[in-house]
């Protein structure tokens, strides 16, 4: 069971979204993003998953999404009589893409992840 299919993703985004060789591989990375977000798949998938599937697509089309890793800046300073300016980046942080933003949004409306830590007790 997966997110997305590609004959859905074609529904969506238009039988031309990717060339036909490279349909497969980005419904297997847009499902694999969406499962590493959301934990698990849902039965039935909700269309809000498999439009949250395509932001993903579009982000790696655009190559926002899986292209390395970019820092986030932890402090900086200005220098306003010679204009120099000083980052300091947080090691292994990266930046999220609108696609990425859009596609989380879209799977927090679901309220699909639990808030907090809980599991069922059952007593004999």
């Amino acid at each position: 069971m997966s997110f997305i299919t590609q004959e859905q993703a074609e529904q969506i985004l238009g039988a031309d979204f990717a060339p036909a060789g490279d349909k497969a591989r980005l419904i297997l990375l847009a499902n694999t993003w969406t499962k590493n977000e959301v934990g698990f798949i849902p039965d039935p998938v909700d269309p809000l998953l498999k439009e949250a599937a395509c932001e993903i697509i579009k982000g790696i089309l655009a190559k926002v999404i899986y292209s390395g890793v970019e820092r986030q800046t932890t402090s900086e300073s200005v220098k306003a009589d010679t204009v120099t300016v000083t980052e300091t980046f947080s090691e292994g942080s990266t930046a999220i893409s609108e696609f990425e933003q859009i596609a989380k949004a879209l799977i927090d409306s679901l309220k699909l992840k639990p808030h907090g830590f809980a599991f069922k007790v059952y007593r004999a």
